[in-house]
């Protein structure tokens, strides 16, 4: 059942999916105990999508108000828009994840970069490729003027929350995509909101690592079993979607390795992993260019560094490499 871009995809759970799976287009969730209560998880970026979410999810919880709220994860687009959510919501989300929210960009950072990108983005050089993809990144998002609401609470590895007459499990698989990684299960109804563990039909980024982390976690959700699983990106899928994101890290992983012996640079890597027949299994996932900024990730660690947050000058690079690729014609240009 759909409402108003809202999809039923349990027992009174809902997910506002956008299939694009772009940057920026994350997907969100609702769980509600009719009668009693709601939990959301995650919100958007984008104020003006942020507030169309808030909006039709409202006649659903007119008799079941939001009292609790997930963040999965530090990137913006799974919390920036937290301020469409009521003021006595309290949010919740890991302790790694809240001290990444306070270290990362902030939307004006970003705002600025993007801006910066539309305007110079087309010069020759590191330092434009950079700001160019970061205009890609922004893909005409209306970033908050100002750091919106951070969570309230915070856990290390497990919580149970109490919604109405409903219990919803929370689990820190991370650090994998991020540093705190957390994922929201509700059993009573067969489905399971990843965050950015699971990535279905869009090529997924590796930012913090260590990859056998994120292994441990797919094999984790497998083993769930649920009937739904809402990716952070790309539509609904089930098992046989994280098994096909497992199968890609596993082939990345490996055939990176042998360019990183090589001493092949991150860039020239992509290019000839890209060329093989290989790569045609996830040549239609959406931002193929993102294979890039994993293998900067892996190759980062290759050379003995510790799984981390990319530095800002790691990050710079990995995007002067995606955007660079790009108008190679490497890639098919989203």
């Amino acid at each position: 059942m759909e409402h108003g871009g809202l999809t039923q995809i349990g027992d009174a759970v809902w997910a506002f999916v956008r299939p694009g799976g772009g940057w920026g287009e994350a997907n969100t969730g609702l769980v509600v105990s009719p009668g009693a209560a709601s939990l959301v998880v995650d919100t958007v970026w984008d104020v003006a999508w942020a507030k169309r979410i808030s909006d039709v999810q409202r006649p659903l919880v007119a008799d079941a108000p939001v009292t609790e709220a997930v963040n999965t994860h530090s990137d913006g687009d799974h919390w920036w828009g937290n301020d469409t959510l009521p003021p006595t919501a309290r949010i919740t989300t890991s302790a790694a994840a809240l001290d990444a929210m306070h270290e990362d960009l902030p939307p004006a950072g970003l705002r600025a970069l993007a801006t910066a990108g539309e305007l110079i983005g087309r010069m020759p050089g590191p330092v434009s490729a950079a700001v160019a993809y970061s205009a890609r990144v922004r893909a005409g998002a209306r970033f908050p003027r100002r750091t919106p609401r951070l969570p309230d609470r915070t856990f290390d590895t497990t919580l149970r929350l109490t919604v109405g007459d409903r219990t919803v499990d929370l689990e820190r698989l991370g650090p994998c995509h991020t540093a705190g990684d957390v994922v929201v299960h509700a059993p009573d109804a067969g489905v399971v909101f990843t965050g950015d563990l699971l990535w279905v039909g869009s090529t997924p980024i590796l930012w913090n690592g260590p990859l056998d982390n994120w292994f441990a976690a797919l094999d984790r959700l497998i083993g769930w079993d649920a009937a739904v699983y809402v990716p952070g990106h790309g539509s609904t899928g089930t098992v046989d979607d994280l098994r096909a994101l497992r199968d890609y890290w596993l082939w990345l992983r490996d055939v990176g390795h042998v360019h990183h012996e090589r001493g092949t640079s991150v860039r020239q890597a992509t290019r000839e992993i890209v060329r093989s027949n290989e790569f045609g299994r996830w040549s239609s996932w959406h931002a193929p260019e993102r294979l890039v900024l994993s293998l900067s990730t892996l190759f980062d660690q290759w050379n003995g560094n510790p799984p981390g947050a990319p530095t800002i000058t790691r990050r710079a690079r990995a995007f002067a490499d995606a955007e660079t690729l790009l108008r190679e014609g490497l890639f098919r240009t989203p």
